[in-house]
């Protein structure tokens, strides 16, 4: 599948696994897929039109590639994990409560599902527009049509993917032109 994927979208897909590795994470999610395109060059300003940058929403996807907890099942206990967390890392450091890192075989990590479906879509999107390989745009519009409130969550803003979208249509099309 990746052979139609541009140099660029290609290069997205390898830093979405680095992130996924940093951040110690399992697979690759589409948390790590979303990093990955908010620091593309040619990507990253749509991002910061939304006011999310890089670092920023790396954070947001560090907390959310932690373990799984139900924090309002632990907010009913009177447990703030956010507050626990905060002061774990102030007495301890940043990143305290990571897993440690996970070795793979091969060196790679696997997709979680969603982000297969989001790497799915973005070859639905190319071939719906017309286009012959698979750019970064086309990867954006594959996360925004899989995951587009896991999107608005991870920017914190409400219907970002609607804006992303218009964007990444934009740009396709003049890149077409």
């Amino acid at each position: 599948m990746f052979e139609r994927f541009s140099r660029q979208a290609r290069s997205a897909v390898v830093l979405a696994q680095e992130e996924a590795r940093d951040l110690r994470s399992e697979r690759i999610e589409v948390g790590h897929l979303l990093l990955a395109l908010a620091s593309a060059n040619r990507v990253s300003a749509a991002f910061a039109d939304l006011g999310c940058d890089a670092a920023g929403l790396r954070r947001r996807v560090a907390r959310d590639s932690g373990p799984e907890l139900d924090t309002e099942a632990l907010a009913s206990l009177g447990i703030d994990i956010d507050r626990v967390r905060a002061s774990v890392e102030l007495h301890f450091g940043e990143g305290a409560l990571d897993r440690p890192a996970r070795r793979w075989r091969g060196g790679h990590i696997p997709f979680h599902r969603s982000a297969k479906k989001s790497l799915e879509c973005a070859l639905r999107e190319a071939v719906w527009l017309g286009s012959k390989d698979i750019d970064v745009w086309h990867v954006l519009l594959g996360v925004l049509r899989a995951e587009p409130s896991t999107v608005d969550d991870l920017i914190g803003a409400d219907r970002a993917h609607e804006q992303l979208r218009q964007t990444a249509l934009r740009k396709l099309s003049e890149r077409a032109a």
